[in-house]
């Protein structure tokens, strides 16, 4: 973001903040701003109050006033109301930003599943898991979303296997046990996913990214390894190496 945007992202927050006060005008704007321009809302909610799959990438008329508002200091109080409306009306990259600010990490990772992103879960933006607990949790969210989705789709026809164009973004037991290896390392992984009890079906796919992960820890460990003994031999060998002189 260049120097210019961000002046200008400064400004417009500070214009909002003078404007809308007290803090309850900001939900007005809000509500109107979630309820215009926007996609129905039952293309973004399913009957339970879920999200449904990739409804955060609907196109909203108003989003960047959206992230704004939301975005705004406030009051716990404010904060929580604010999540409620982007909830209820379905505009999920609002919702999680404010799960993360309330600390609310689980219920994060719980929609995250539903909207079965992994992009959501990686990159500069996205929210990794930060203990063995939160791994854990997205393990078993991962296996039962994806038991879920097998059925719905066995049951409409379309069920979708692992060779499918869109599978290596969606939230699967394996996707999952990827980027958690990436995240940790194979040897702090592996008992993590026995521990787990994590059954997987093994793709090609996953088989080649695992052996390529193992290779790249092998190489780092070796790298590391063979940094170490030459600065020790350095260090040692310093005392008794003559000095380099100019000709």
């Amino acid at each position: 973001r260049s120097s210019s945007d961000v002046f200008m992202h400064l400004s417009l927050s500070h214009l909002l903040r003078s404007l809308l006060q007290p803090e309850s005008l900001r939900l007005d704007w809000l509500y109107l701003a979630v309820t215009h321009d926007a996609p129905q809302r039952a293309n973004t909610v399913d009957a339970e109050g879920n999200p449904r799959p990739r409804s955060h990438l609907f196109t909203w008329g108003y989003s960047q006033l959206i992230l704004l508002l939301i975005k705004l200091p406030a009051d716990f109080v404010t904060k929580e109301k604010m999540a409620d409306i982007c909830k209820s009306h379905g505009f999920w990259p609002g919702y999680l930003f404010l799960c993360l600010e309330l600390d609310r990490r689980i219920e994060a990772f719980t929609n995250i599943a539903h909207l079965d992103d992994l992009s959501l879960l990686n990159g500069e933006d996205g929210l990794i898991p930060e203990t063995t607990e939160e791994w854990k949790f997205l393990l078993h969210l991962a296996a039962n979303h994806s038991a879920a989705s097998h059925q719905h789709n066995v049951h409409n026809g379309d069920a979708v296997g692992n060779g499918s164009p869109g599978w290596a973004s969606c939230i699967t037991v394996e996707n999952i046990s990827l980027l958690l290896a990436k995240a940790v390392g194979l040897n702090r992984a592996l008992p993590l996913l026995q521990e787990c009890s994590c059954s997987l079906e093994l793709s090609e796919r996953f088989s080649r990214v695992w052996e390529m992960l193992r290779i790249a820890e092998k190489r780092q460990r070796h790298v590391c390894c063979w940094h170490f003994i030459s600065s020790e031999l350095i260090t040692l060998l310093s005392p008794i190496l003559p000095l380099n002189s100019s000709c």
